[in-house]
């Protein structure tokens, strides 16, 4: 039961970043927040380009959801064998 609510905290977590990434690499693209250079190196440093950003923010969003949907199979589980089934 701990690593099911372990991981389901981590994935809301993960899912949170992976947004903030996404939504950031975005506004870097359009230009909103400053020069692409400039924004890369304030907001998202060690990152080369903003489509990378963008990248690492589906790729965490990805886990997140595949991370929720283990920790609900758990939890599905846990519940079932509390009834006895």
């Amino acid at each position: 039961m701990f690593f099911t609510i372990l991981g389901r905290i981590v994935a809301v977590f993960a899912l949170l970043i992976g947004i903030w990434n996404i939504v950031g690499g975005l506004m870097i693209a359009t230009g909103s927040l400053a020069p692409e250079a400039a924004a890369l190196a304030r907001y998202f440093p060690g990152k080369s380009s903003s489509g990378e950003v963008v990248n690492f923010g589906f790729y965490l969003a990805i886990f997140s959801v595949a991370l929720g949907i283990l920790t609900e199979i758990s939890r599905s589980v846990e519940r079932l064998r509390e009834i006895g089934m």
